[in-house]
């Protein structure tokens, strides 16, 4: 028995665990197991039990294979993306993102706020919701074993030496393909060693001594070292999963308000499933409306992620299974010049389904998740070091929201011998696929790494928020900020009483600063702030000289840039001269008294994916609001805004910054502290 199950065991590489208990194997057989398995190292066996002192080796072997992989230069693919479940409100968005969890269906469930995040973990035809917290660097350890026993020794002798790194595309958040990103690498036998794997049922007073599992490589510093538990039950779980997907699925408010704070949150790369409602696209009096929808977000996705995937999803199709080809045509004319983008469904260009019935779901289940699998951003591979950093990074979620960049972040960092490049890169990385928020449009931003996204949407989403569905007013009223509430849901202005009321008052300053920095907010007033996202359409204004228009055609018009450029011109305004009557607004429309000291009209036209300007001397005003737009363009957008100004119906090209004639204010200076 014991001889036979030896003269298996020196050919294997596939076995993973093997019970022995209560088959006698005896010291000899036991004995004999050991030496087979000490003469074979491409065995994969992860687990063995009753056989004697083999038990003892296979643990020790691999807790040292774990421990070589953490301290080699091998890198593997981050199996984890992002899906962003965009589209018009009320179209099921939030259903459809419940029903690939495999949550009921709940006809009451309420509309979304700003955004809501949640994990799951891809498993054959199973997505689980994700809720604990992962050891990244262990699990992509794991990972790297398993594939080295499923490759051939000279194989595996290849890849230690020679690791393939597939950098993704430039984002405008971070650089991920730069010519020096390898000299990242150089630093791994410079850096922090992921060393000192120890054993769960060991003694934690002899761990603090000297019981955990040393590297040969000598140490450079006390902290340089971090002690993890080696969790035979990990490698097993590990292995078991060595083909699960996460996925980061982020369900975003379709309420027009909320627009203007995606843009922050759209990501270059991941999976886009732009949801509609299907019976809003056949009814004759509502297809106008459906298709601006559609259009706007085909649009969208196209400016802040060219090459990313997109899935149209139609709900409530149970009962239109007749009706699905003219849908099919609709919507094939309304986004052929996107094709490229869309991820094909047969023969239709759509996925029909029906959350409350379950039709097609397992359907679109299995075509997100290959199209997740097989997009290019999952190609790019990481390294241990890279995970330790995320996992320290996450670690302090349970105390902390958000790490600052010159504190905590470039000292964790430092432990794994990351140069501040790398650091980036990774932080770059950790953003696109849904870990963290970090913006890096301004040196302010930039300091912030944003370790629980859910809490920044949330903050943002209590002052962003659609006043006629997620605004209870007796709330305020119990609380004696009736008034304060009213102003800000009716007029777009908020007091800092209210701020700090509707942020618990935690964190209020730097709520106020991201805002600003971000452009959804500025300064109005006595300690008051304007909202330019809550501001009320007036069909009485806006009617200007349209002798100006700055057409953005070529691309088009996102929602956010009319109310950033309010921002920016409020601010400018407000360093000049009083506020009291100088200023006035609406949802489109804005009408400054003193404008680089002239009256200016701005009028946001939809309609002409254009933004019209009307000044006595728009020769002088339009400079300033190219420069404003560049740094939107810059900023939030991606550099992807393009547009021309046309005075009198002649292009008309400023200089991308001006010095405004005033002793008190510098154009470049005035941007550059926004």
């Amino acid at each position: 028995g014991a001889k036979d199950i030896a003269d298996a065991l020196k050919v294997n590489t596939s076995l993973t665990s093997l019970d022995l208990y209560n088959n006698e194997i005896g010291d000899e057989g036991a004995k004999d197991i050991a030496d087979v398995l000490k003469a074979n190292p491409m065995s994969a066996l992860i687990s063995l039990s009753g056989a004697g002192e083999a038990d003892e080796f296979v643990k020790n072997r691999n807790r040292q294979r774990f421990l070589d992989t953490l301290n080699g230069n091998e890198k593997a693919e981050f199996a984890r993306l992002r899906v962003m479940f965009v589209g018009q409100g009320r179209a099921g968005k939030s259903a459809t993102v419940r029903s690939m969890l495999g949550k009921p269906f709940s006809p009451e469930w309420d509309s979304t706020v700003g955004a809501d995040v949640s994990e799951s973990v891809v498993n054959g035809s199973s997505w689980g919701d994700e809720t604990d917290q992962i050891d990244f660097a262990s699990a992509l350890a794991v990972k790297m074993m398993n594939r080295r026993n499923e490759m051939k020794p000279s194989s595996t002798k290849r890849m230690e030496k020679s690791p393939v790194v597939a950098p993704l595309p430039k984002s405008s958040q971070t650089v991920m393909n730069n010519p020096e990103a390898n000299k990242g690498d150089q630093l791994q036998n410079k850096g922090h060693k992921l060393s000192n794997f120890v054993d769960k049922d060991q003694n934690k007073k002899d761990l603090k001594r000297n019981s955990s599992v040393k590297n040969d490589r000598p140490r450079k510093s006390p902290e340089e070292d971090i002690i993890r538990e080696y969790d035979e039950e990990l490698i097993l779980e590990a292995h078991e999963r060595k083909n699960d997907l996460a996925l980061s699925l982020w369900d975003f408010g379709g309420q027009e308000v909320f627009y203007t704070m995606h843009h922050i949150f759209l990501t270059q790369t991941g999976v886009y499933v732009l949801v509609f409602d299907t019976r809003e696209l056949l009814d004759v009096e509502t297809r106008e409306e459906a298709q601006k929808y559609l259009l706007f977000w085909l649009r969208s996705i196209n400016m802040h992620a060219p090459q990313a995937p997109l899935l149209l999803v139609g709900t409530f199709c149970a009962a239109l299974q007749d009706e699905i080809r003219g849908v099919d045509k609709i919507l094939r004319e309304l986004s052929k010049q996107f094709t490229s983008q869309i991820v094909a469904n047969d023969n239709l260009v759509f996925f029909p389904i029906d959350n409350r019935e379950k039709l097609n779901i397992q359907e679109l289940r299995k075509a997100i998740e290959f199209t997740a699998r097989n997009d290019r951003a999952m190609k790019q591979e990481v390294s241990i070091r890279w995970m330790a950093f995320l996992d320290e990074l996450l670690s302090h979620k349970k105390s902390k929201s958000y790490l600052t960049m010159n504190g905590d972040v470039s000292h964790i960092a430092s432990k794994f011998g990351l140069s501040r490049q790398e650091q980036e890169m990774a932080l770059g990385l950790f953003h696109e696929r849904g870990l963290i928020i970090h913006l890096t449009a301004t040196e302010t931003l930039r300091n912030i790494v944003i370790i629980k996204p859910q809490w920044i949407i949330d903050a943002l989403g209590k002052v962003i928020r659609d006043s006629s569905i997620h605004v209870d007013i007796s709330e305020y009223e119990r609380d004696g900020l009736l008034d304060d509430a009213q102003l800000l849901f009716e007029e777009g202005i908020a007091s800092r009483d209210l701020l700090g009321y509707l942020w618990n008052y935690d964190q209020t300053e730097f709520f106020i600063d991201l805002m600003k920095r971000t452009m959804l907010m500025s300064d109005y007033q006595q300690d008051g702030f304007l909202i330019p996202s809550l501001l009320k359409e007036n069909k009485d204004m806006g009617a200007v000289d349209t002798r100006c228009v700055v057409d953005f055609s070529t691309t088009f018009l996102p929602h956010g840039v009319f109310q950033r450029l309010v921002c920016l011109c409020v601010e400018y305004v407000s360093r000049k001269t009083s506020f009291d009557d100088s200023i006035r607004m609406n949802k489109n429309y804005a009408h400054f008294i003193a404008f680089a000291d002239q009256e200016v009209e701005l009028v946001e036209d939809p309609s002409q994916q254009a933004i019209l300007v009307s000044s006595s001397d728009v020769e002088k005003v339009i400079p300033i609001i190219s420069s404003m737009l560049l740094k939107i363009n810059g900023n939030v957008m991606g550099g992807r805004l393009k547009w021309k100004v046309l005075i009198d119906g002649n292009v008309f090209q400023p200089e991308k910054a001006v010095e405004i004639e005033s002793p008190t204010l510098d154009l470049d200076v005035f941007l550059a502290s926004l």
